[in-house]
């Protein structure tokens, strides 16, 4: 399954990345990942399990950026 990362800026290409990828780079680490809003939140949700069930600690949460309510970009912080 494919996640789209947010953008950095305006004009930034979109990027992908997979979970095996996420689980490659973040080993034996600290590691924060944002993704747009675009991703289904169950998907992302499923990525929290995922690394709670290996013993890691996963955190998502909405960041928002504006005042619209379309203006957010999921944050994952693994640990």
């Amino acid at each position: 399954m494919d996640f789209k990362l947010a953008k950095s800026t305006s004009q930034s290409a979109e990027t992908t990345i997979t979970l095996k990828e996420i689980q490659e780079s973040v080993k034996d680490q600290e590691k924060f990942f944002y993704f747009s809003n675009e991703n289904n939140h169950k998907d992302l949700l499923k990525i929290v399990e995922q690394f709670n069930k290996s013993g890691r600690s996963a955190y998502l949460r909405e960041a928002k950026f504006g005042l619209d309510e379309k203006e957010y970009i999921y944050e994952l912080h693994i640990i």
